[in-house]
């Protein structure tokens, strides 16, 4: 796989996981990835959302993604599609690697009790 394709892959699932989690979220009384999420400058890392005051959970991902890629080559075998089909007599080589994808998502998690007017 190349390059730029991962990078498009990853970051279109990482977009389709916030999404689904949003849609629950708005179920439970929660956001993810809320556009309130306001940053302390004094602060660093640490998120509150503007409307409520609450401090946000930052949820971090740390995820191993191994791709495979196989070559096969068979004296009478063929491949459609991802299906392949070969011979009894062929020879394959494998190349691998595993990559690290770090990201986080801020959580406005589900809160109980009156909201305090400062």
């Amino acid at each position: 796989m190349k390059l730029d394709d991962f990078v498009s892959e990853t970051l279109k699932q990482i977009i389709k996981g916030v999404v689904a989690a949003q849609e629950y979220g708005n179920t439970q009384n929660a956001k993810v990835n809320p556009i309130t999420a306001r940053f302390h400058s004094n602060t660093e890392g640490h998120a509150f959302c503007q409307d409520t005051a609450v401090p946000l959970q930052k949820i971090e991902f740390d995820v191993a993604v191994t791709v495979t890629e196989e070559q096969t080559s068979a004296n009478d075998g063929g491949s459609v599609g991802s299906i392949s089909v070969s011979s009894a007599s062929s020879n394959s080589s494998q190349n691998s690697s595993v990559s690290r994808i770090q990201f986080e998502v801020p959580v406005l998690l589900p809160t109980t009790g009156k909201q305090v007017e400062y």
